[in-house]
């Protein structure tokens, strides 16, 4: 099951837990709704969905699938 988790940062997605980056779903220059899931972090045999709370522009994107993450590294810059 994936846990669903609003990113806490006003312009930065990340991880609160070590964990593996599993999917992205963005890529700069996007344009994400409100609810959107932007990243899918893999941590402790839980995959995490990672949501954006408005709408907002992806700026930048800091991490690749695959890439091992640790805790509060940012992910993705939005704005």
């Amino acid at each position: 099951s994936r846990n669903k988790i609003d990113s806490l940062e006003e312009n930065t997605i990340s991880s609160p837990m070590p964990g593996k980056v599993v999917k992205i779903l963005v890529k700069p220059g996007d344009q994400v709704k409100a609810g959107d899931t932007v990243v899918v972090v893999s941590a402790m045999k839980m995959e995490s969905e990672y949501k954006v709370k408005k709408d907002r522009l992806i700026k930048e994107i800091r991490v690749k699938e695959g890439d091992t993450v640790s805790a509060n590294q940012p992910l993705i810059i939005i704005e």
